[in-house]
């Protein structure tokens, strides 16, 4: 039996409370599913009040006035007190576990967890973010404990992926190209269904934190981004440079593995999602509606959006074609290639060599910078020897 002392009873109620703090979130959203479904039987109630002519002769009561709006307030009412109630019981309960000294020491995070929270966000993370549920994804930089190096890996996930997705089938290549580089590796983390311009905007901030006090003379930093990774790497480094950050003159490299810069087709996108909900994640794939359309971060990788989006025109202002790319850095980019060689299943060959043109124009990147992964599809380029290979070689030149 172990002793009270021991590690297992010591972390329980850490985990305890992060569990309790997952179900509120969870019971906030449920709630805020009951609440989209009052507003949609009172907008079919409307709708059959406006009928003409009425059903059978008898004209229903639009449910605006009467004993119609007063019923439907009281709905609202009540969910509200519901909701409101069981937050307060679960608030309560999680306080009792909380221990401030013990949450020091943060939890191993569980892949299964942070997958399903990683789908959930790409699926409705504005109504997250706008709801302040403990749901949402916080962006932040995480580096490893132990010694810092005077060069730095900072690495960026794709949409609906977290950052426990760079190590895939037993092949760490964060860790690997960071060993075989001597960096320091930094994981991003963010809310994929968020705009990628408010993602790089705090992404850059989170940068400017991190580096300007990093414990060792910094030499180099290189950015690594796959996916949507690579958009918000290129968002972060647009609005650093246009208010006078600091810690973009430190970085030397970029590669982009896989990045959608000219976009990618929508059908495709939802197919992916689809993809990485069909696990665990499948049963919340349903709440995704209560963001009533795509999400924004969905919306910027269908389109290659770097910058923010004029809701009148639809487009990115400024035109910039090198949006988020200095020209001092030396710029990589690796696409994918299955099947008949002109996508990686998710972003086309072109687009991911910013051959085809996007919102920012195309990207000058000498030919020599381009590389395509024959019988790599999108996510293998996160476990594929040759990539690792090719990217080992433009970074140690």
């Amino acid at each position: 039996m172990a002793s009270p002392t021991s590690p297992a009873n010591d972390a329980w109620p850490r985990h305890a409370a992060a569990a309790v703090r997952d179900l509120r979130g969870g019971v906030r959203l449920a709630m805020d599913g009951v609440r989209l479904g009052i507003d949609r039987v009172e907008a079919a109630h409307d709708r059959m009040a406006r009928i003409d002519p009425p059903v059978r002769g008898t004209r229903i009561l639009r449910p605006t006035t009467g004993w119609g709006a007063a019923f439907y307030h009281g709905l609202r009412g009540t969910a509200g007190l519901a909701g409101g109630a069981m937050d307060l019981v679960l608030a309560s309960v999680q306080a009792s576990l909380a221990d401030p000294p013990r949450e020091r020491a943060p939890a191993e995070p569980s892949p299964t967890r942070e997958a399903v929270l990683a789908v959930l966000n790409a699926l409705a993370g504005e109504h997250l973010h706008r709801t302040d549920n403990p749901l949402a994804i916080a962006t932040r930089l995480q580096r490893p404990a132990g010694t810092a190096t005077s060069r730095v890996l900072v690495l960026a996930h794709d949409f609906g992926l977290d950052d426990l997705h760079w190590n895939r089938h037993g092949h760490g290549q964060a860790r690997a190209l960071a060993e075989a580089l001597k960096t320091t590796p930094v994981h991003a983390q963010y809310n994929t269904g968020r705009p990628v311009a408010a993602l790089g905007r705090e992404l850059a901030a989170e940068l400017q934190a991190l580096l300007s006090h990093w414990p060792e003379p910094l030499q180099d930093v290189v950015l690594l981004g796959h996916g949507m990774g690579g958009l918000v790497l290129r968002s972060a480094l647009h609005h650093a440079g246009r208010t006078g950050m600091t810690w973009p003159a430190r970085v030397g490299h970029a590669v982009f593995l896989g990045t959608p810069h000219g976009g990618a087709e929508p059908q495709q996108v939802l197919a992916w999602l689809a993809r990485l909900g069909a696990g665990r994640a499948a049963a919340l794939l349903p709440l995704g509606r209560l963001a009533r359309h795509r999400s924004a971060g969905m919306d910027d990788v269908i389109h290659g959006n770097v910058l923010a989006v004029d809701s009148r025109t639809g487009t990115s202002a400024p035109a910039d074609s090198a949006a988020g790319l200095p020209p001092t850095l030396r710029t990589y980019a690796v696409a994918g290639a299955i099947g008949d060689g002109s996508s990686d299943g998710l972003v086309s060959v072109a687009s991911a060599l910013g051959r085809e043109p996007g919102p920012h124009g195309t990207l000058p990147l000498a030919d020599e910078h381009r590389w395509v992964a024959q019988g790599v599809d999108h996510m293998g380029l996160l476990s594929s020897d040759a990539v690792f290979r090719t990217m080992q070689q433009w970074l140690s030149a």
